[in-house]
């Protein structure tokens, strides 16, 4: 555990270390935040706790969880120059005692409105920009910590679930350019796991308020420092297809359409969540499976499948001018370059997917085969990736700035995080371990082994939400996936003003109904 000491001089007198220059990504996600283009991405999990919460065994086990994750200890050097690299710096310091600044504490009123506190937390930090003032002084991350109420109208001053434990949801939201989806969870994975194994009891006269990185602090190397994002013929091509977009006549090229033109500023981010129970998931991925299909191409259909029917219902005149939508599919590079879901960095790609109008989900299921087997090829080569092509932009914040009033370039994206790892997530097989302790008295005859209780089991994960906020320049709307034992959430998430909140919720309501009636 790296900890620090109360020391005579000041950590935040000495001048930031640089670490090392962003890379082509990293750099990408540093620009369009520093131009309020776009703001974080945010993994959110439902812990459950066999003893209360407090800040102080919180800061105690992010001390465990920041010296295993060295980008955690970063902030953001921006450079002067149009053209020029951002770098990453070592933070002398990260103060816990004015950590009001990147925690925030809150408790939800009564059981009945727990989901919409929620879902207004997640949407609050989704819409709390990293400043650019404070990106040399602040964390690169915020934590938000909703304790979750079981008041009824039947039962007051309920805090303890069914089984006498404590739920809280702990929402990580981090700036793009240090983390992709996969490292949120992996902050999960780190945080759980330093729960269970912080000692409230010995302070050995360590200043908990102050966690001082250490002087050796080393990044991980930026994706194309370890990976190939070289440019070939399959590149020159999408760059002749840009430019021939822009001088040959429409009929002459694809249309696709995306809700419009891209807005001036960015928006409110707004969100609703979907749950899909373990019996509605197993059906569907013994459908996907017969049919050769990964979840997430079906996923990709089954969101255009909804926003069709929403807008022939919603928007017609809308709906008679779409003839295609693209679609952007997040993918991960970490096996690429000899990396687990264990590490925090943004190591991750697209690809861009077409898909032309069409009647019935179930009639797609060919188009589903090619996506899926399109993505399977494409995450392992990084040659000739959307990635590479960032190179070409001397300027990015002039090339952000530059879309706007121009079409919006995607429809939606679909992001599947998977599953988060069942070994990672803390005591989570509490009906497994009661069973291998009640066999292990048996043989003991009740002697020498206690039996299980609440404190006994830790602290342990039981659901997730992944999400991130609208981009300017980015798609319409956005489909996040994660699941835990069993169970899929989604999360929709769009930026106000594009589409009509009653659109929105009628495609959550169509995207619900499609996964199980697919399974049938």
């Amino acid at each position: 555990m790296s900890t620090t000491m109360d020391e005579s001089s000041s950590p935040a007198a000495e001048s930031p270390a640089v670490l090392r220059q962003a890379g082509l990504l990293e750099k990408f996600h540093i620009i369009r935040s520093s131009i309020s283009f776009y703001n974080n991405v945010i993994v959110s999990a439902s812990y459950s706790s066999p003893n209360p919460l407090s800040p102080d065994r919180l800061i105690r086990a992010l001390h465990t969880v920041l010296s295993a994750h060295p980008s955690l200890s970063v902030g953001i050097q921006l450079s002067e120059e149009p053209t020029g690299t951002p770098s990453f710096i070592r933070l002398p310091s990260i103060n816990f005692s004015k950590s009001e600044k990147f925690i925030m504490w809150e408790s939800s009123s009564t059981s009945p409105g727990h989901a919409k506190e929620y879902k207004d937390l997640l949407c609050r930090l989704h819409n709390t920009p990293f400043a650019n003032e404070d990106l040399t002084t602040l964390p690169l991350w915020r934590i938000g910590v909703l304790k979750r109420s079981y008041n009824t109208p039947t039962a007051y001053d309920s805090e303890t679930n069914s089984e006498g434990r404590i739920d809280y949801e702990i929402a990580f939201s981090v700036h793009h350019a240090i983390a992709d989806g996969l490292s949120c969870a992996a902050f999960h994975y780190s945080l759980v796991n330093a729960l269970n194994s912080v000692d409230e009891t010995s302070d050995s006269g360590v200043n908990w308020d102050i966690y001082t990185p250490p002087k050796d602090l080393k990044l991980l190397p930026s994706m194309d420092e370890v990976l190939d994002f070289g440019m070939g013929l399959k590149t020159a091509g999408k760059v002749a297809g840009f430019v021939g977009k822009s001088i040959l006549p429409s009929f002459m090229h694809k249309t696709f359409w995306a809700a419009g033109k891209v807005p001036e500023k960015l928006s409110p981010t707004k969100i609703d969540v979907l749950t899909f129970e373990p019996y509605v998931l197993e059906n569907l991925i013994k459908t996907l499976r017969a049919k050769k299909v990964s979840l997430t191409a079906f996923l990709t259909y089954a969101v255009a499948n909804s926003l069709f029917n929403v807008m022939k219902t919603w928007e017609k005149d809308e709906f008679a001018k779409i003839k295609y939508v693209k679609v952007s599919v997040p993918m991960s590079y970490r096996k690429n370059a000899g990396w687990d879901n264990t590490i925090m960095s943004d190591f991750v790609g697209a690809i861009n997917w077409d898909i032309a109008k069409f009647k019935s989900l179930e009639g797609e299921v060919s188009g589903m085969k090619k996506l899926t087997a399109e993505l399977k090829k494409e995450s392992t080569v990084t040659r000739d990736s959307e990635v590479g092509l960032i190179a070409l932009v001397g300027d990015l914040a002039g090339f952000f700035k530059g879309q706007v009033g121009k079409d919006r370039e995607l429809t939606f994206e679909v992001s599947n995080l998977g599953v988060l790892d069942p070994g990672k997530i803390g005591d989570s097989k509490k009906k497994e371990r009661e069973k291998e302790q009640e066999n292990k008295q048996e043989k003991e005859g009740g002697e020498g082994s206690k039996p299980v209780t609440k404190e006994s089991e830790g602290s342990r994960i039981e659901e997730a939400l992944f999400s991130q906020s609208a981009s300017v320049p980015g798609p319409a709307f956005s489909v996040n996936a994660v699941t835990v034992n069993g169970s899929m959430r989604i999360v929709v998430q769009w930026m106000e003003g594009v589409f009509k909140d009653e659109v929105m919720e009628a495609l959550v309501k169509s995207l619900n109904s499609s996964l199980p009636d697919f399974s049938k």
